[in-house]
């Protein structure tokens, strides 16, 4: 009786595995199921409770109001539009600065000023368009050593250098740059020898002192992702282009940079998107003038106590951040 009961059941589970393994997706779910899990809980869940308090208030003592009369776009509202102004006139008024801080050239467009977060948020958006540019600028010209001149024996060892600097504690390597722009550091003593600079000089908490740490802490991944592309050219195309009348400059501006597009617009998106929200550099380089949105998010998570207001800000920069590799995708590039 056992044995025919465990005959039975094996036969059962036998043909249980066999449905299983005809079924085509059975593979599917089995292997994302783990991934799906730990995204849900630990990344979906609570950019979902995130989303539910931006459009909360805050409470006398802090806590988040979630009851429905409490529930609406009163935090967007308080990020996009000032005080005195209608939602129309505000969103004028916002608008209009935009314009007026972006254009070169002077425009009076409107008398108002967007909000202190919307300016906090373009001058985040400028740090991180100017450390994109800085480094595609600096990262190029090593990544086309690498990916063409470098002699081969010595490549690998050259990518180890580029990443040589990861090995290190993000935050050492901030100290670092601390150091080095401090005064009195050996940096700034040979700097205080040149004429018009004085002793004791030093560029902590100054913009530069952010665009400096952002550049030095991003710039590998602009590097990296430029050199694999350049590393694929087929420099033929080059020297048939010099062989039709181009010069060098002309050879590489209509042939060898466009074939390298895919990897210069990855890594300005890789740069970008860290430079933009970054937290830590703006808190331990730059002074009072040099914070961020990434700055103003924590605070209000942290001593001021407002939830909804930083949530509502994180989506806003997420926003930000979605619309970057929205361009990044339309100006040909790939999300592996």
């Amino acid at each position: 009786m056992g044995r025919d009961t465990k005959r039975s059941a094996s036969g059962i589970d036998a043909a249980l595995v066999r449905r299983l393994r005809r079924n085509q997706y059975t593979g599917a779910v089995v292997n994302l199921a783990p991934s799906a899990f730990w995204l849900g809980v630990f990344f979906l869940a609570p950019l979902a409770v995130m989303f539910l308090f931006s459009f909360g208030q805050r409470g006398a003592f802090g806590e988040v109001l979630l009851a429905p009369e409490n529930l609406g776009l009163q935090q967007y509202r308080e990020f996009f539009i000032p005080d005195d102004r209608s939602l129309l006139g505000g969103l004028w008024v916002t608008i209009a600065w935009a314009i007026e801080a972006i254009v070169p050239f002077e425009l009076s467009l409107t008398s108002g000023q967007a909000t202190p977060y919307v300016r906090l948020l373009f001058k985040s958006i400028g740090y991180g368009v100017v450390a994109t540019v800085v480094s595609l600028v600096v990262g190029y010209p090593m990544a086309y050593y690498l990916g063409h001149l470098a002699p081969e024996r010595y490549q690998n060892l050259l990518v180890v250098l580029v990443i040589l600097p990861f090995w290190a504690s993000f935050l050492v390597r901030i100290y670092a740059i601390q150091l080095l722009l401090s005064a009195n550091s050996v940096l700034m003593n040979a700097l205080a020898v040149l004429p018009g600079i004085g002793a004791d000089l030093s560029l902590m908490n100054s913009r530069f002192a952010v665009l400096l740490g952002l550049v030095y802490i991003w710039i590998p991944f602009m590097i990296l992702p430029v050199y694999a592309s350049i590393e694929e050219i087929d420099f033929t195309y080059r020297e048939a282009a010099m062989d039709l009348g181009a010069d060098r400059l002309e050879a590489f501006v209509h042939v060898v940079f466009p074939l390298s597009k895919p990897g210069v617009m990855a890594g300005s998106v890789l740069v970008f998107i860290p430079s933009a929200g970054a937290y830590v550099i703006p808190e331990l380089l730059g002074g009072t003038d040099s914070q961020m949105i990434g700055n103003l998010i924590a605070d209000q998570f942290g001593s001021a106590g407002n939830w909804p207001l930083g949530a509502a800000a994180s989506f806003v920069l997420m926003g930000v951040m979605l619309l970057s590799i929205a361009a990044y995708q339309r100006g040909g590039g790939e999300l592996a």
